[in-house]
């Protein structure tokens, strides 16, 4: 492994930042979690000429413009407090950084990439200290090494970070499939999916906000499901308590018998290697995806039991399950529900039928449960078994096999949330009927701009895929404008308003099923290279979204480029456009 120290300053690590040059690998990195207090504190001590600790980077390789890319393997908490600094979103000691300083932030700001700070210039740092601040020498140690060194490099300086909860602690440069498993599906519950390699711009996107702290990360942890139905509070999702539940979760399933979640069995199962064989051999067993996809099946039952009727307000599964919680989490009644859930639903294949009652039963659950800090075997085999008895009456046997139950609705929030950091591979539509205040008709200028963008999705590269929404709308206009027409109240999911398809099946005439039909039939009758429509329609999902009807389209790019007729599209951000001449090569290249 070649080790080579060296200095960079601020000012060159901001142009690799925003080259995108800067990646974290979220196998096992974690998200970004300092405080706004914690990054004035360092910026304080930059502005003091104060030394920093070392920031450790492995080299990847070069981008697509020639530069050498970086992984961050410590550092990243410092690295984003320093380039947020500089894009004006806190300030130290009243003082906000002049990006007028620096060419490429003033740059930046003039194109609308960040959001500069409106204030006097008695409230900006002077140019002498923004110079000082700019080129500050940091620590920086790069080194060359595998992605097996590269995780065990991390690994070793975050295994004891002072940072780091116990959790974070135990998954810091693990790369099982059982730690792969919980990362996987805490952030899918979580809402913060990304692709594993990602740029260090990007990951305020999907790092956790809260009221309480407002750093303006894209996830709101007082909005995910663990903390509005107080099953936990913010702090323990920015701690990745999280991440805990689900690793108790898997474990008790994976391996046949609720698990005894204290400190020591928790660490065992990440670091004795006879512990870890055995929760691998579990899982591999069970089979990775069938584990996946079972948990996420309960947890949407879950969510759908909660969102019944109008008890859809916060903390409603907190205050049923213990309604003298208080302040404090649920997690052991959560726990409990869920493998009671897991139960009925995947053991015994039954379907909730009577949810009324099924709510009415789990009242004070709390009460008649055993829990603790550290709960054996026996108290939760028995807590479990109560609360199925609790229950069972209102189940009846399931009509449909649950692993092919389509598109979940914890798997469809992820599209939309993905979608604003993969724009290409994601279009919304509203429907296809006009939005105007005399006679609706079916838009054929719209349904051809939905032909292209199946088109263009078609054309964004061998083996890539793109998704068409039909009935959700990305702008909130619209979705304001279709709640007027159409009378119907639409849930909302970030910036998209989920508007369904049964008003414009109402609008024709015909039941949902028919106009389901008559869309899938306009495309087949279009002039989509026939391998294109065939693809499509094998791959078409319909997805019930809190009682919403939405009609997913999955368009998988095949061995060469698409044609629209004599046409040919592609994606450009999030719009569909034409191209022509020196283009077609750069589509073309894209499928060798």
């Amino acid at each position: 492994m070649n080790i080579t120290p060296r200095g960079m300053s601020v000012m060159n690590l901001y142009q690799l930042y925003r080259n995108k040059c800067l990646l974290v690998n979220r196998k096992y990195q974690r998200k970004l979690v300092w405080t706004r207090s914690e990054k004035e504190s360092l910026i304080d001590s930059v502005l003091s000429q104060y030394p920093i600790p070392l920031i450790l980077l492995a080299e990847k390789g070069m981008s697509n413009k020639g530069e050498t890319t970086f992984e961050i393997i410590d550092g990243m908490q410092r690295l984003n407090a320093l380039f947020s600094f500089i894009e004006n979103e806190f300030s130290v000691g009243g003082l906000y950084f002049d990006i007028t300083q620096h060419p490429t932030a003033n740059t930046l700001s003039k194109e609308g990439v960040f959001e500069p700070i409106q204030e006097e210039k008695s409230k900006l740092l002077d140019q002498k200290r923004c110079a000082n601040f700019l080129e500050y020498q940091l620590p920086i140690s790069t080194f060359q090494g595998s992605e097996k060194e590269v995780i065990e490099v991390f690994g070793r300086i975050n295994s004891n970070g002072k940072h780091l909860s116990p959790q974070e602690v135990r998954q810091a440069g693990i790369t099982t499939v059982f730690s792969d498993l919980v990362r996987e599906l805490s952030a899918e519950i979580r809402g913060d999916v990304s692709r594993e390699v990602l740029s260090l711009t990007e990951m305020p996107e999907i790092s956790i906000n809260s009221k309480s702290i407002a750093l303006g990360y894209g996830i709101s942890a007082d909005d995910t499901f663990w903390c509005n139905q107080g099953i936990l509070r913010v702090s323990h999702v920015r701690n990745s308590e999280d991440e805990q539940l689900i690793a108790d979760i898997i474990l008790s399933i994976a391996l046949n018998e609720p698990f005894s979640a204290s400190k020591d069995n928790f660490d065992d199962y990440y670091q004795n290697d006879k512990k870890k064989l055995e929760i691998e051999s579990a899982i591999a067993t069970y089979g990775k995806a069938n584990l996946k996809n079972d948990i996420k099946l309960v947890f949407d039952a879950i969510q759908n039991m909660v969102s019944f009727g109008d008890q859809t307000e916060r903390n409603y599964l907190k205050n049923l399950l213990n309604p003298t919680a208080g302040s404090n989490a649920v997690k052991e009644p959560y726990y409990t529900l869920f493998m009671a859930m897991y139960k009925l639903l995947i053991v015994d294949s039954e379907e909730p039928f009577i949810i009324d009652n099924i709510l009415k039963s789990l009242e004070n659950l709390a009460s008649r449960i055993k829990s603790g800090k550290s709960i054996s075997v026996a108290n939760r085999k028995e807590n479990i078994n109560l609360t199925i008895g609790l229950i069972q009456d209102y189940f009846k046997k399931s009509t449909s096999t649950l692993r092919s139950s389509g598109v979940l609705a914890i798997d469809f929030e992820n599209y939309l949330r993905l979608s604003q950091v993969e724009p290409p591979h994601y279009d919304f539509k509203q429907g296809f009927y006009t939005l105007s205040d005399k006679k609706r008709v079916f838009d054929e200028n719209s349904f051809e701009k939905i032909l292209h963008n199946i088109t263009a999705m078609a054309n964004l590269g061998k083996g890539r895929k793109g998704f068409l929404f039909i009935g959700v709308s990305d702008r909130e206009a619209h979705s304001l404008r279709v709640e007027e027409l159409d009378d119907i109240i639409a849930p909302r999911v970030g910036d998209f308003g989920v508007v369904g398809l049964e008003r414009e099946a109402k609008i024709k005439g015909v039941s949902l099923d028919q106009y389901l039909s008559f869309i899938t039939s306009r495309i087949n009758n279009s002039i989509l290279p026939e391998k294109l429509k065939s693809n499509i329609n094998s791959k078409m999902s319909p997805i019930n979204y809190k009682g919403k009807m939405v009609l997913m389209l999955e368009i998988e790019a095949g061995e060469e480029p698409c044609w629209y007729g004599d046409e040919v599209y592609i994606r450009d951000g999030g719009q569909c456009k034409q191209i022509s001449g020196a283009d077609l090569a750069n589509v073309y290249s894209l499928f060798r």
